[in-house]
């Protein structure tokens, strides 16, 4: 009876793996040759283990038409166990290439993005007065002129309530 237990939760474990690889569809992107053979094998395989099951219940003989016999181990020793390996073999040796190519495309999508991203960061001299920032070889540039060639951020002007009601008080005194 530990044999029948054992065999069963081997076959649950398979027939989860089998519905996984062919209910996911969420990594559709390296689903590239090999994953059918991949999922064949997983069936077959599935199929050897319930054909395999059948053979703790004398009393199922009646029902399956192979029953205790040379096509019972046909279908589960060489279809389902043989031919289900070398499917799965085949499908991981198609499809290992191609997760490898994906990774090292992910890595250099990876590597171009943080080299397009340009951040500021560290202490930045500033004049308290004007507020014109020192670069590395000691010139001064305004700060608009600074952030926009060490970053990716570009500058609108406008004016802020306090300095717009400044420049109205010194257009009313001209007028």
């Amino acid at each position: 009876m530990n044999d029948l237990v054992f065999e069963i939760l081997r076959a649950t474990a398979v027939g989860f793996i089998f519905l996984y690889l062919v209910f996911n569809k969420e990594s559709k992107e390296i689903k590239v040759d090999g994953w059918v053979f991949i999922e064949i094998g997983f069936a077959l395989m599935l199929l050897g283990m319930l054909v395999d099951i059948t053979d703790n219940f004398p009393e199922l003989n009646k029902y399956v038409i192979i029953g205790d016999t040379i096509y019972e181990s046909f279908l589960e020793k060489v279809i389902g166990y043989s031919f289900g390996f070398v499917f799965l073999a085949f499908g991981i040796w198609k499809w290992i290439p191609k997760i490898i190519e994906h990774n090292k495309m992910t890595k250099q999508k990876l590597e171009k993005a943080m080299d397009d991203v340009k951040i500021l960061s560290g202490l930045i001299p500033i004049c308290s007065s004007c507020k014109n920032i020192r670069d590395d070889e000691g010139y001064w540039s305004k700060i608009e002129t600074y952030i926009h060639e060490h970053s990716e951020a570009r500058f609108t002007h406008g004016l802020c309530p306090s300095c717009q009601s400044e420049m109205q008080k010194e257009i009313d005194k001209i007028s």
